[in-house]
């Protein structure tokens, strides 16, 4: 389920989180080979189970506490609006929650903590991150306590942070050299700053404390559309993750009985809350921003000792970026001519027969010019084809899917051409289907808010139907149609559409009348 390539490993920690984030290779993520009954729980994370079939299904059984919508409506946020934001940058408060600015000392115990739990785990979990995947109920909410005392500096910078509109690492990455070398060990760690500030919310749930966690979960979502205001793909990812490691715990607010309804808080969400449009911008481009010679390639015909020296840039390019092109770059200069030698047959095939040029038009090109300009053609192409569903509605996005046993026939058929293309384009692919999967979780939680409303205004009884709801239930983002929803002696089920790989599954109870 991991590509090294485009999704560093602190991106992934539990099994949810990953699934909340990324959608697996280009192909997209799938158990198929599995053997196994739909409903064999293969493993499970605090609250939730993991049963493995066609695909996998996340299901988390919520006991809901009845409570009735806000009053008035909109007085609770997660988030500031745009009037009531400070003006600032959020990104200097997120560095210092992070330990950048004189919190070594804090940070370097942290670390001892952590070293000294891996060590006495041996090959187990260890704490302080297995406490995420512990049910509330079994928290050692003691020993969580001693350890958030390390971290003890960052609770009021994460709030000040949450507070303010902008947020800008000032990364100037038209101007980077290489971009696909540029490091960013502060992303690293506010992901595990996200971590830390969900065991606080875990810490106010357990200690009944609900206003408080709808706070710190607040805190916790503004990460999301504070990093889609970075340039950088990963950067959104990380956000979605952050975002992630809140909605795994929030649905202990939706059992709780002094929790307040927050249907209308997540309503207030931007949406979608994962903004990919800045990133894309820049990813769209990101070929030509790291190969800049390739700007160069036209159907004007250069000399032969053009392209010599243009493989040698190109080569220099390229180093770095992961398979499949380090295995391109690894065969040397001699080893590329030889390679784009014997790659100008498909190269030529697929500028006559996709681009529509004219055999006698390449007659007077070099090959390596026809090599390079099949290249860059082939890569326009299929991008924009990848590129253009983020400007449909969002339930039309899943068809950009069907693009992929496409792409695969291409590549086989094309060959070396199409290496930066499937290099580059399943960055793109994980970020669009991060970006639905958050909105359908927010969207099935908006609807279990719902039914809590419904619960506290109908004697504690489920609804038959979501069309009974009287705060309206939102659709699927992915299919812009109603949630799956059945009723049954033991409470119901709610159902999100298959995401490629994910589905998530809510098992409904109501709480006996004397609780």
């Amino acid at each position: 389920m991991t590509n090294k390539t485009f999704v560093p490993t602190f991106l992934k920690r539990s099994m949810l989180a990953a699934i909340l984030i990324w959608n697996g290779p280009s192909t997209g993520y799938s158990q198929e080979s599995i053997a196994a009954s739909p409903e064999e729980i293969t493993s499970r994370e605090g609250a939730w189970e993991f049963l493995s079939g066609r695909v996998t299904t996340a299901r988390r059984t919520v006991t809901l506490a009845p409570k009735a919508e806000q009053k008035p409506s909109l007085s609770i946020r997660f988030i500031p609006d745009s009037f009531h934001a400070k003006p600032g940058n959020a990104a200097i408060y997120y560095l210092k929650a992070g330990g950048f600015f004189e919190q070594t000392a804090a940070l370097q115990a942290k670390r001892k903590f952590e070293d000294d739990s891996r060590a006495a785990a041996g090959d187990g979990e260890f704490a302080p991150y297995i406490w995420l995947e512990t049910e509330l109920k079994d928290l050692p909410v003691e020993k969580v306590k001693e350890y958030l005392v390390y971290t003890s500096f960052q609770p009021p910078f994460l709030e000040e942070a949450a507070s303010r509109l902008q947020c800008d690492f000032d990364r100037q990455i038209k101007s980077i050299e290489n971009p696909v070398g540029y490091l960013l060990p502060e992303v690293q760690a506010i992901r595990d700053v996200a971590r830390i500030q969900a065991m606080r919310f875990l810490v106010a749930m357990a200690e009944n404390r609900p206003d408080d966690a709808v706070k710190i979960l607040g805190q916790l979502i503004a990460m999301g559309p504070h990093f889609c205001q970075e340039p950088f793909l990963v950067s959104n990812l990380v956000g979605a993750a952050c975002v992630g490691i809140g909605l795994q715990q929030a649905y202990y607010l939706s059992e709780h009985p002094d929790a307040p309804n927050l249907y209308w808080a997540i309503a207030q969400l931007p949406k979608p809350l994962i903004n990919l449009d800045q990133s894309l911008a820049y990813e769209r481009e990101f070929l030509f921003e790291q190969v800049k010679a390739l700007r160069e390639v036209d159907s004007i015909p250069k000399p032969d000792g053009y392209w010599s020296e243009f493989i040698d840039r190109f080569t220099a390019a390229m180093k770095g970026i992961g398979s499949p092109l380090d295995e391109l770059t690894s065969l040397g200069k001699a080893g590329i001519t030889l390679a784009i030698g014997s790659n100008v047959p498909k190269a030529r095939e697929y500028l006559v027969e996709i681009e529509g040029m004219s055999y006698d038009t390449l007659d007077k090109l070099p090959n390596a010019q026809i090599f390079f300009l099949a290249m860059r053609r082939f890569y326009e192409r299929y991008r924009d084809e990848e590129f253009k569903f983020s400007f449909l509605p969002e339930h039309a996005r899943t068809k950009a899917t069907t693009n992929s046993k496409k792409f695969t026939e291409l590549s086989q058929r094309y060959g070396l051409i199409t290496l930066p293309t499937s290099a580059f384009l399943p960055a793109v692919q994980a970020a669009q289907a991060a970006s639905l999967r958050m909105q359908q979780q927010l969207a099935l939680w908006q609807t279990i808010e719902a039914i809590r409303h419904h619960l506290a205004t109908h004697d504690n009884k489920l609804p038959a139907t979501l069309k009974e709801l009287e705060l309206p239930a939102p659709h699927d983002p992915l299919t812009n149609g109603p949630f799956e929803y059945a009723i049954h002696p033991a409470g119901a089920t709610l159902k999100g559409a298959e995401n490629p790989g994910i589905r998530y599954q809510f098992e409904l109870r109501t709480r006996p009348a004397n609780r």
